[in-house]
């Protein structure tokens, strides 16, 4: 009997408490019973492994499969296992490297010679990693490692330093630990390096190490887990968050140790009321508080984190096992942020609320209304400071951003960039902006260069407005910045300087636009749940995250699922006809316009028109019909996997080589339309069909791979191809039309219409409830020409 406690008190203490569990609760048998099932479960596991490893890599080490379990020598062989062992870094990070992971399948121990004294005896269940190699063979110690360290972070986050995604010096840390990490001779030694160095790192920082791992290295695969699902306490209010950890508190302390197993096993379900005083983060009589379902929504930020972690990659490394950057990344930091800002007015226009207004230079030395209340802690500490209502800007901090204002101002006059290693003209040749991108990479800092750095730096200036010292603001890091009000209009003042640029590009010409021998003829959309088309629909819903890295504080874990309401709408398909002469291919962009445009100076059509989807056809002779779904959109989001899922689904081979080849980036499919009004919004769809160029890399792109990623909102890695299409993102609303009048694109110089292009008013209704089942569709309309 007393063996058999001592059984139970290490399963209590190194497994997931369900797998101590027996089905009715009663006993804790783990070695009598369910370490058998587990055993079975792991071979079965390991069969699927070696079958349909996706690179077809060969276990050619059958002896490391120890009595069923995964070892350290199978997992580091093949891309899924090396996969399983970089994802399992990101669950339950709070906790010491060799607390059981991933169900617990994955518990990692360093060697002797880089383990802690406070590593407890690894276990035969466990991963053993190995030792840290030199080009030379030579073995590095744990000493060596920690000057090697402090060497690379140059001690800039002592104790007490809040890490910022947005400080330069910050991430120019976490870039140079990427690199030692992704220069290690091989991944054995990387990842040996790695688990040492996490209790040296803020959570923070190891995170974003692991994700730049992951987006850097060919030997393993793209995809990375929901991130609210690895660390919701950005995501999630804090009274939730201490809700979660009450519960599990009180099962804790009261009376048998089944009874506390049975609810971690069985999991919680909380719901937040976005309507309550302990999560309201606006006053409710300011009109900004009637978008908390936007800018609180946990996917909308975790969206923004997500997209800028996948463009946060630097330039190709030379090790042959790293990837490259993503092509026109500077570009694509424009373009997702405007397309940011026009999803935002679109939603305030639903509300009846002005566009948005810029924080610029006129406004920094103003107070700020409102103020902002994040509500995100830990425990009795404020991850993140509240902005008081009527904060105002250092004198300095306003000297520091116009002077980075201006010296990119006088770049753009001059239409010339001095970058470190060659001067850039920008102009627009050839169907394509030649300098878009060095221009998004020199305000977004991605290169160092002598024009500042206006994009982060406003940010970390921004998350300071409070002056109260210790932790700052939501605008801090991507996680989370979405959430303040602030967060757009400083983007309305950052892309006001891109359109500039635009605008001294001119408009674009006939040659430009047309499409010679092409006709669109037809555009119809279709709601799954209305009789009549071109009538979409738009709802509250209440959604669901599965959490699994909450911290109970007690010796063991468990997942929570966590609802809340949120907008959804009703899918959608396009339909477009076409008429061509000649066998041909081209793209086609969809965008969708409010039709009431306000009469504002900052009502700039470019930053009102959301571009929906952008996909690339083939057209034979005659008559085209072109179906499309609003779900297979190149901009939304695929299905998001949560930590635990993307764990189940790597250890049992039950991921598909494009799933496990994509980032999961994208905007929230949920969310592809804004929430329109109660009775009915009008709005106009415009379409455009567009030839390619000689530079596209569209005829030679694997669009039955491109078709199953986000790559018009996240890019393509140029590894990978590069983007496909070379015309401007945002083509032809990248440059404000004339008279800021994009119904002027539809005419020709010489007045005659442009039959490549083609709308279609529609109408979006919000109902509080979800639509009742789909009806059959009535008679399509069709365009009618213009007179």
């Amino acid at each position: 009997m007393r063996i058999k406690l001592l059984k139970i008190l290490f399963c209590l203490k190194f497994m997931h408490p369900s797998v101590c569990m027996d089905q009715d609760g009663s006993d804790f048998d783990i070695f009598y019973r369910e370490l058998e099932s587990t055993k079975t479960n792991h071979v079965a596991t390991l069969t699927v492994l070696e079958s349909e490893s996706l690179n077809s890599e060969v276990n050619t080490n059958v002896s490391s499969h120890i009595e069923g379990r995964l070892t350290y020598e199978y997992l580091s062989t093949n891309k899924h296992g090396r996969h399983l062992l970089l994802i399992s870094l990101l669950d339950e990070v709070r906790k010491p490297y060799w607390f059981p992971r991933s169900g617990g399948v994955i518990q990692l121990f360093l060697p002797q010679s880089l383990a802690p004294t406070d590593q407890p005896p690894p276990v035969a269940t466990g991963q053993l990693l190995q030792e840290i190699r030199t080009a030379e063979g030579q073995i590095r110690t744990r000493e060596e490692v920690i000057k090697i360290l402090n060497d690379k972070e140059d001690f800039i986050l002592l104790p007490g330093t809040t890490f910022s995604r947005f400080n330069i010096y910050h991430m120019a840390v976490v870039r140079r630990l990427v690199s030692m990490f992704t220069t290690e001779i091989d991944f054995h030694s990387m990842l040996s390096m790695m688990v040492m160095l996490k209790e040296f790192l803020s959570e923070e920082m190891f995170v974003d190490s692991v994700y730049a791992v992951i987006q850097l290295r060919e030997d393993v695969g793209f995809i990375i887990p929901n991130v609210v699902t690895v660390q919701p306490e950005d995501y999630f209010p804090g009274a939730l968050i201490e809700e979660i950890i009450l519960k599990g508190k009180k099962q804790s302390e009261g009376g048998r140790v089944k009874r506390q197993l049975r609810y971690y096993a069985n999991s919680g379900e909380l719901e937040i009321n976005w309507s309550q005083e302990k999560y309201r983060t606006i006053p409710e009589h300011d009109p900004e508080c009637q978008l908390w379902y936007f800018r609180e929504d946990p996917l909308v930020n975790a969206n923004h984190f997500h997209w800028h972690q996948v463009l946060s990659n630097t330039a190709k490394l030379s090790h042959t096992s790293h990837s490259s950057n993503l092509d026109r990344r500077g570009e694509m930091f424009y373009f997702m942020h405007r397309q940011l800002l026009c999803r935002i007015n679109a939603e305030r226009l639903s509300l009846g609320m002005d566009v948005i207004e810029p924080y610029g230079p006129e406004q920094w030395a103003k107070p700020f209304y409102p103020g902002y209340d994040p509500k995100l802690r830990t425990g009795a500490v404020d991850r993140y400071s509240a902005r008081p209502p009527g904060a105002t800007m250092f004198r300095s901090d306003q000297y520091t951003l116009r002077n980075d204002m201006i010296m990119i101002q006088t770049a753009i006059d001059q239409m010339s960039l001095s970058l470190f290693d060659r001067t850039v003209k920008m102009e627009y040749r050839n169907g394509v902006d030649t300098g878009i991108s060095d221009l998004g990479d020199v305000v977004e800092a991605y290169v160092k260069s002598m024009y500042g750095d206006l994009h982060n730096g406003g940010h970390t200036i921004i998350a300071r407005l409070h002056k109260t010292g210790g932790a700052e603001g939501v605008m801090s890091t991507p996680n989370v910045a979405v959430r303040d009000p602030i967060f757009s209009r400083w983007h309305k003042f950052v892309d006001d300087g891109f359109q500039q640029y635009k605008k001294k590009l001119g408009f674009y010409e006939d040659a430009d636009l047309d499409f010679p021998g092409v006709m669109l003829t037809g555009l119809t959309l279709q709601s799954q749940s209305a009789s009549d088309p071109n009538a979409l629909m738009t709802y509250f819903n209440q959604a669901s995250i599965k959490l699994n890295s909450i911290d109970f504080k007690t010796e063991r874990s468990s997942s929570v699922k966590v609802k809340y309401t949120r907008l959804d709408h009703v899918p959608f398909t396009y339909t477009i006809t076409a008429q061509v002469t000649k066998s041909t291919r081209g793209m086609v962009r969809i965008f969708l316009i409010p039709t009431n445009i306000p009469d504002s100076p900052n009502a700039d059509i470019t930053q009102l028109a959301i571009e929906m989807d952008r996909f690339h056809v083939t057209l034979a002779p005659g008559d085209n019909t072109l179906t499309r779904k609003s779900t297979e959109s190149s901009f939304v989001t695929k299905p998001r996997v949560s930590l635990r899922e993307l764990q189940d689904m790597l250890r049992t081979s039950q991921i598909s080589e494009d799933e496990f080849n994509w980032s999961g980036c994208g905007w929230p499919r949920e969310m592809a339309l804004p929430r329109g009004k109660e009775d009915g919004m009008p709005f106009q769809v415009l379409a455009v069909l567009s030839p390619l160029l000689e530079s596209d890399r569209a005829t030679s792109a694997d669009w039955g791979s491109m078709e199953k990623s986000s790559w018009s909102w996240c890019g393509v890695r140029t590894d990978k191809g590069g983007m496909p299409d070379s015309r401007p993102m945002g083509f032809p609303l990248d440059r404000p039309p004339p008279s800021n009048n994009w119904t002027s694109l539809l005419r020709k110089d010489d007045g005659s219409l442009r039959r490549n292009f083609l709308y279609q008013d529609i109408t979006i209704t919000f109902s509080q409830d979800q639509p009742g089942p789909p009806l059959p569709p009535q008679t399509r309309s069709t365009w009618t020409p213009l007179a």
